[in-house]
């Protein structure tokens, strides 16, 4: 219990030294990112996104998001892990290994994020765009956390802090 009150001490210590700012405008570019690189492909393959598109044209409506997605996540690990979370990764490569489990963090946050959206659509009767609003807040924060106390959390830095004190 008193590990759970010393990781609430250490978010608020985080929030106030402007990380969980940092993370969120880094999301707000992985967000740009994705939307940038979803338009393009629909522009380079000519994807007809109306109510007469074809088979191939819905196909690939459902695969392209896929990429940017990826980009996105891809392009917050390197941001996050030099920027937001630069004091805890200075002794620390970019590996496949921490992009993993920052990749398993971001597919686990949009669980809060389609719950929370799906229970202001249907319960709330909130239009469509702020319920996606809230579901990216909620998945944000689930992401934020994901990421400081699982993906840039490093065991010696716990070793350090004890011979530090």
């Amino acid at each position: 219990m008193t590990e759970f009150f010393k990781n609430l001490k250490d978010v608020f210590k985080a929030l106030t030294k402007f990380q969980f700012m940092r993370f969120c405008v880094t999301g707000s570019l992985g967000v740009i990112t994705d939307a940038v690189i979803y338009h393009v492909f629909l522009w380079l393959l000519h994807v007809n996104a109306g109510k007469d598109r074809t088979t191939t044209d819905t196909i690939l409506l459902f695969i392209l998001p896929v990429f940017g997605y990826l980009a996105a996540v891809i392009q917050n690990y390197l941001v996050n892990h030099f920027w937001t979370f630069g004091k805890e990764t200075e002794n620390h490569r970019v590996s496949f290994h921490l992009f993993f489990k920052f990749f398993a963090v971001s597919l686990f946050s949009l669980i809060p994020r389609y719950a929370f959206y799906t229970f202001l659509l249907i319960f709330n009767n909130i239009t469509p765009d702020l319920a996606n609003l809230g579901g990216i807040a909620a998945g944000m924060f689930t992401n934020f956390f994901g990421s400081k106390f699982v993906v840039f959390r490093f065991k010696e830095d716990k070793a350090v802090q004890k011979v530090q004190q």
